[in-house]
């Protein structure tokens, strides 16, 4: 179809459906008054269950739902580690990087500074053009953009073809809740193991163990700068008399130590003013500020800008490697020796370990929400402050509003809310719970929520894929549609991540992008990725008449009333005749995967 046919088209669709303008909440839907009754069978509420918990409802699917039930299903999803999934493995054989230990990945991938000198070799004229170019094939082998394009492609092969549907939607959440972004520095090399070790493990376990664990990793402690957060006064001497004060601290009487406390206090707050105490030199109130306002407690989750710099207090000394080690990358390069790349030899499971450095940290007494932390707390009052944040009641609504919103709408019901946070508390965080709370909850299933949300792009083109059988030879075909559409995986620079509410996705000319997508991909002009046309087709009879479009939508918008859809893409069959029944077939299913209905979920 020309692209001045597809715009009338399209024209043609929105204004029949009156969908000019897609407006989330109050977004109209293509559900008829049957339809939304029909809601209320096992059918339907299934449908509805994987159009949210998973990246598309497969006709398989629906039925093993239906089957099991419910409650069968989510209890199997909720304990992935009982569902094999063998087959994923051989896939992702063709994106290694996600699966690699953190030492590995950077001994094939180092940062940026190790490969220069070659770099540089390259873009010179010492060497003869063809030793040239395979050098720089060779360094693009080692090139970490490669990390890119093997995580996007695992993420989209796992969306895909996962038999653990709920915890890849888990995973991508509470990425986007701890977002790092892939683009700054040494994250490109740390982001595979932040999400597979840091984030993956914990999505059905307990949400402070995952905060922790999100705390302590590199990618977070340089993504905010925490790593290099440090006491005031951090020279060596002033490091060491800091450890012995805190050593001797530890063993005094309580009134001793009140003592002391009051006088390194008096010491710190004496001729200085709030605003310069605020602004202490060596400290750093990124991630202090973002473990509260976005992690747990939310931005009205009660704590004062005091709350935030005790907290960056705490966590001063909280850093990854020794100096040594550290050093170690920084200086480290790779040479090129005997018409060969060679890499150098780093100890990088050293340099990127989670280190507390007593000797930067603030040994001071802090208070954060009223809670007193004693002065000589070391390394376990930042475990105790990340406890106490993870169990806070505002912490426990902060978490049950991201989900509701993600999950069900824009404007959740508050009865879910409160469900939600309640069992957040009884469960002291248990996120195999809260979810299963989530999908359970009666106020998920109501009528008027279903089909409310427009999909986000990621969740649009992993959909897509799945419900064509896609097959997917090189991921890195989808990295340039997904930033059009914007969101590209492991690329949101803020470290809110992506955004949550489904009418952020909602704009006129957002709309015709996802609907040129769905064409360049039914027309194959994506190399390396394709729907399988065979398994689709076979059980759906052609031509492209009535009772096979019928087929076909009810294949990719199950539980859906696609009637009106239906009569409008028959007549534009009719006014603008196909050539082959498989140029009849193309066209129908590129309409289909663009129209209103499709992008609903």
């Amino acid at each position: 179809m020309s692209v001045l046919k597809r715009a009338s088209f399209y024209i043609r669709v929105f204004f029949v459906l009156g969908l000019t303008v897609l407006v989330v909440p109050g977004l109209p839907k293509a559900h008829s008054a049957s339809s939304q009754e029909a809601r209320s069978t096992e059918r339907a509420r299934a449908t509805h269950l994987l159009q949210r918990a998973t990246y598309g409802p497969l006709a398989e699917s629906i039925d093993a739902v239906v089957s099991s039930g419910i409650d069968d299903w989510l209890d199997r999803q909720l304990h992935p580690e009982r569902i094999d999934d063998s087959e994923l493995g051989r896939l992702l054989t063709a994106a290694p990087a996600p699966s690699m230990s953190l030492p590995g990945l950077l001994r094939q991938y180092p940062p940026g500074q190790v490969l220069q000198p070659v770099r540089e070799l390259v873009q010179g004229d010492s060497l003869p053009p063809a030793e040239r170019r395979a050098l720089r094939r060779e360094l693009g082998e080692h090139s970490p953009r490669r990390i890119l394009g093997d995580l996007t492609t695992a993420r989209l092969t796992k969306a895909v073809y996962s038999e653990r549907q709920l915890e890849e939607m888990m995973t991508a959440f509470w990425f986007d809740h701890f977002n790092v972004f892939w683009g700054k520095g040494a994250t490109r090399s740390l982001v595979p193991d932040y999400e597979e070790n840091a984030i993956r493990p914990h999505v059905f376990g307990k949400f402070e163990d995952m905060v922790l664990e999100t705390a302590q990793h590199p990618a977070m402690l340089f993504y905010l700068d925490n790593f290099q957060s440090v006491a005031p006064d951090s020279s060596r001497e002033a490091g060491e008399r800091r450890e012995a004060l805190s050593e001797r601290m530890r063993r005094m009487s309580p009134r001793d130590r009140e003592r002391v406390t009051q006088r390194v206090a008096q010491r710190r707050t004496g001729p200085k003013s709030e605003q310069q105490r605020r602004r202490q030199p060596g400290m750093n109130e990124n991630y202090a500020r973002e473990l509260m306002e976005l992690h747990t407690l939310g931005v009205d989750g009660g704590y004062t800008q005091e709350d935030v710099v005790d907290v960056a207090r705490i966590l001063t000394g909280w850093s990854f490697g020794g100096t040594g080690n550290r050093t170690e990358v920084r200086q480290a390069r790779t040479s090129y020796e005997g018409g060969r790349l060679v890499l150098p030899e780093v100890d990088y499971a050293e340099a990127y370990r989670f280190r507390f450095r007593s000797a930067l940290h603030d040994a001071g007494e802090k208070t954060v929400l009223g809670h007193n932390f004693v002065a000589g707390g070391g390394q376990e009052e930042g475990v105790e402050l990340i406890r106490m944040l993870s169990r806070h009641p505002s912490t426990a609504r902060h978490i049950a509003t991201q989900l509701a919103t993600r999950f069900v709408a824009d404007e959740p019901p508050e009865a879910l809310v409160d469900h939600l946070a309640e069992v957040f508390l009884a469960t002291s965080g248990d996120l195999r719970e809260v979810t299963r709370a989530l999908f359970t909850s009666d106020a998920f299933y109501e009528p008027d929520l279903a089909a409310n949300r427009v999909k986000s792009p990621f969740l649009l083109v992993a959909s897509t894929l799945r419900m064509t059988h896609a097959r997917i030879d090189d991921g890195q075909a989808l990295m340039e549609p997904l930033r059009s559409l914007g969101e590209a995986p492991y690329f949101a620079e803020p470290p809110t991540g992506y955004p949550e509410t489904s009418a952020q996705w909602a704009s006129s000319g957002a709309m015709l992008t996802r609907m040129n997508f769905a064409t360049s991909y039914v027309m194959g002009d994506l190399n390396g990725v394709a729907p399988d046309g065979d398994r689709l087709w076979a059980d759906i009879p052609g031509p492209m008449a009535v009772p096979s479009l019928t087929k076909l939508a009810a294949v990719l918008l199950p539980e859906t009333d696609t009637s009106e859809l239906i009569a409008i893409i028959r007549d534009d069959l009719q006014a603008n005749p196909p050539e082959r029944p498989r140029e009849g077939a193309v066209r129908a299913l590129s309409l289909i995967l663009g129209s209103p209905e499709f992008q609903r979920h």
